[in-house]
């Protein structure tokens, strides 16, 4: 067991049909749990999340999917968000997702692991994740930015590139010590 265990959400922030992305958050997952904390996979296509049509905190009957999510958020110490980048940005639905959720990230920590096709690892969709992050009164972490993500990884998750295992295990690390700064 860790010295000191966490509770993560781990946000996976695309639908997209063969999305790659998967594979790092469950990898991610995985490696927090190796390490004694407790790490749940969100993984958005399990669910239905509908279009933004108001806060949760301001409603008197979310999307029950919706619900599940804020519950899930609130019982978590922090959040990890494993994307994509989509035309230098994060994906819709990942927005569209936090946007739901107000009050529920106050001071929560959040840590990414970013992926792109290409060299440069997601880190334009990253720097969007810390403007959110900020607007959301909440606190950026670290980050894991994957390039050429198809070649780090193969279908079931399997670490390919044996370069990204320190820096897995670097950025684990650092998720649970930002984390235990705020809990």
């Amino acid at each position: 067991m860790a010295d000191h265990a966490i509770t993560s959400l781990v946000v996976q922030g695309t639908i997209r049909e063969e999305r790659r992305s998967i594979r790092p958050a469950r990898y991610v997952t995985d490696q927090f749990q190796e390490k004694g904390h407790d790490a749940e996979l969100f993984d958005m296509k399990d669910y239905e999340i509908p279009l933004f049509t108001n806060r949760r905190d301001m409603t008197n009957d979310p999307h029950p999917d919706v619900e599940t999510f804020g519950q899930k958020v609130e019982a978590a110490d922090s959040l990890v968000i494993v994307t994509p980048e989509y035309n230098h940005s994060i994906p819709g639905p990942l927005k569209n997702l936090l946007d739901y959720l107000y009050p529920e990230y106050e001071d929560k920590p959040f840590s990414y692991v970013t992926v792109s096709a290409g060299g440069f690892g997601g880190v334009r969709a990253l720097s969007h994740l810390h403007d959110i992050t900020l607007e959301l009164n909440a606190h950026p972490g670290p980050d894991l930015p994957v390039s050429r993500v198809a070649d780090v990884f193969d279908e079931d998750s399997t670490l390919l590139d044996d370069t990204y295992e320190d820096k897995f295990e670097a950025f684990v690390k650092q998720a649970v010590e930002h984390t235990v700064q705020f809990i």
